[in-house]
């Protein structure tokens, strides 16, 4: 199986380059796509490191979805991209453990039905409790205790908070995207795309 990693970035080609490195020692065979908004002032920064591949988002949103979506979508074009089989989100863990996929993996036939790799009308959280339910529906979560993803983030007091955690963790974005994950989940379009894939 062929796989990607997709890691939705912005203002920080630094911690993309530790991410890059660690990658890199793993002696992975997949490949890493970093997905940088269009008009992040720090493009150049991430577009010199070889060690990924850049890839643009045209992300108004302030959030990561869009950007994850979009790449996930685009690298389903099998005649520019190579054919995936296995499309990976590279979030966080360590924190949650088994209680939520904060990194995830998905199938390309998944990937194909939601056009992307999380729910529609996201902007940045409740990607996890996302793929948990869809892993549980279609009866295919699966944990992998033995594969850890550190993510340094300020809730676990391990980075400070900075512009970017600041703008994606607005009371207001939790109840938004809170709300229309509940819409979406209760959807008939939901329900269409899970009974397709059992």
């Amino acid at each position: 199986m062929k796989s990607c990693v997709i890691v939705p970035t912005r203002g920080r080609p630094e911690n993309m380059a530790r991410l890059a490195a660690s990658f890199v020692g793993t002696n992975a065979s997949a490949d890493l796509y970093a997905v940088i908004d269009n008009d992040d002032p720090k493009w150049n920064e991430y577009a010199k490191d070889d060690s990924y591949v850049c890839l643009p988002a045209d992300n108004k949103t302030g959030g990561c979805a869009h950007a994850l979506n979009s790449a996930a979508e685009l690298l389903l074009d099998f005649a520019n991209y190579p054919f995936y089989d296995l499309y990976i989100f590279m979030g966080d863990d360590l924190l949650q453990g088994q209680n939520l996929p904060t990194a995830y993996a998905m199938t390309r036939d998944i990937v194909e039905e939601l056009r992307g790799m999380t729910f529609p009308g996201c902007k940045h959280l409740y990607f996890d409790n996302f793929v948990k339910q869809l892993g549980i529906d279609l009866d295919c979560l699966i944990f992998l205790p033995d594969v850890v993803i550190e993510h340094l983030h300020p809730a676990a007091g391990k980075a400070e908070m900075d512009e970017g955690y600041t703008r994606v963790n607005q009371p207001k974005w939790y109840e938004e995207d809170l709300l229309t994950l509940q819409k979406y989940l209760r959807s008939q379009e939901y329900a269409d795309i899970v009974n397709k894939l059992k």
